[in-house]
């Protein structure tokens, strides 16, 4: 052991292997002691090469929460805050900082009155919507077992069923615990928008379409005085935009990666060139990646389509220039969790300064595979798509072949020489989205 730490090179406080002046001192025995206060059960972690390296790691009702931080003061800042409040006795560690903030402001806002007086005075006015105590969670099992029997009957279609199942299930996960009187328009549209991601018209209106239908038959039921749906503004068929990167900017962004954050790499590259939506891109793994057979398997737990028919799939005939992105990804890249990929990938965007709409890195890879290759059929199977005309409908006309060919010329080697091309690229306006043929009686139409 003796040995082994002597070949170790000697760091210096400014982090290099050069020591400083400094670092040269004999140090006493009480060198390097602090007389930072500490706490059982609140530390600090640092953990290099990602965006937000250092952390602070506390208990909550038995259970390790953590927090980290882009920069090592602002982590300090927290950690003193929580030991600071810890001896006070102001912090209890079966709550977390969150919660006492929000129990304080409650106690502000409140004043001398009693929480019981207010809840009795809530369930009032709940009790005005509603007839029935019924939960979102019970209303969706007693929803799905009637039309599990309609189905049974021969009145809904497999593939209405299906929907049915998928949607009604994930409302009641999402909502289960609150009554099904008490759920507002506004809830269900920021659901659907920001926290399924779900922004395009035909599927969004697919969605509203569903849940629509379980509040009308708890109306019908008498459990329930009104429908919270029935004002939701249809969005399909109307005027949108199809937000793409131009090649330059897409140039700029991988050039950016390539010298500031290599660990985004590999997930970008996958978004950019595979036009994997980003839950499967954050679940991919790289033993999921065939380099020999140039392949990529796409678990169905980790595919929104794989996730409604239980299918995995396989894709080949990816192109070219993903490969030489992959070649140099780093392997921290495939240990990043979501919310890690998120912040790094928002980062990424504002350091480069390229502009980062909704789904442009899938929308940017449809419109330019599109044009480079006029085959919906094609790009469809890259992304497991069912419906091709809705593909060709959406992505045709938004880039030429000349610059569909020179996207996926983007190369680790040419990133940078790209990026500061001086060519003019006419980007996609707002354009008229056409109803897809079988879609306007009412049927789902999938998300692109």
């Amino acid at each position: 052991m003796e040995s082994e730490n002597k070949l170790r090179p000697v760091l210096g406080t400014n982090g290099n292997e050069v020591p400083t002046e400094t670092d040269l001192q004999p140090r006493s025995k009480s060198a390097g002691r602090t007389s930072e206060k500490r706490v059982r059960g609140i530390s600090k972690k640092t953990v290099m090469n990602r965006p937000k390296p250092y952390g602070v790691l506390w208990t909550v009702a038995g259970k390790r929460k953590s927090k980290f931080f882009a920069k090592e003061a602002d982590r300090d800042k927290e950690y003193n805050g929580l030991v600071r409040d810890a001896l006070k006795g102001g912090l209890d560690q079966n709550l977390s900082r969150s919660e006492v903030a929000e129990y304080r402001a409650m106690k502000s806002t409140f004043g001398s009155a009693d929480w019981r007086e207010i809840w009795r005075v809530y369930l009032g006015q709940v009790g005005a919507k509603a007839l029935s105590p019924l939960t979102v969670a019970g209303a969706c099992k007693l929803y799905l077992e009637r039309e599990e029997g309609r189905f049974a009957l021969g009145k809904l279609a497999a593939d209405t069923m299906r929907h049915k199942r998928t949607k009604i299930q994930r409302f009641a996960d999402a909502f289960g615990s609150n009554q099904l009187a008490a759920i507002e328009k506004s809830q269900v549209e920021k659901w659907i928008e920001f926290d399924l991601g779900y922004d395009v018209g035909d599927t969004f209106d697919g969605w509203i379409r569903h849940l629509r239908a379980l509040f009308a038959h708890f109306v019908t039921e008498k459990k329930i005085r009104e429908n919270p749906l029935l004002r939701v503004e249809r969005r399909g068929n109307a005027i949108e935009y199809v937000n793409i990167l131009s090649v330059r900017d897409t140039a700029r962004l991988f050039a950016h990666a390539m010298e500031h954050q290599r660990v985004a790499i590999g997930r970008l590259a996958l978004e950019a060139f595979v036009g994997l939506r980003f839950g499967s891109a954050t679940r991919l793994e790289k033993s999921d990646i065939n380099f020999v057979d140039k392949g990529i398997t796409l678990p169905a737990f980790k595919l929104k389509t794989g996730k409604v028919d239980g299918r995995s799939h396989f894709i080949d005939e990816l192109p070219s220039n993903l490969w030489d992105w992959l070649k140099i990804a780093t392997p921290d890249a495939w240990t990043l969790s979501g919310s890690d990929w998120m912040h790094l990938k928002s980062d990424l965007f504002n350091e480069a300064h390229v502009p980062h709409p909704r789904n442009c890195l899938r929308h940017s890879f449809c419109t330019y595979h599109m044009a480079l290759h006029k085959n919906p059929g094609r790009t469809a199977t890259i992304l497991c798509h069912r419906n091709q005309e809705q593909l060709w409908g959406h992505y045709k006309g938004n880039a030429s072949s000349e610059f569909g060919k020179r996207y996926f010329q983007i190369t680790p080697k040419t990133a940078a020489k790209i990026a500061l091309e001086e060519v003019v690229q006419q980007m996609p306006g707002r354009r008229q989205t056409a109803p897809v043929p079988g879609t306007e009686s009412g049927a789902d139409a999938p998300s692109p």
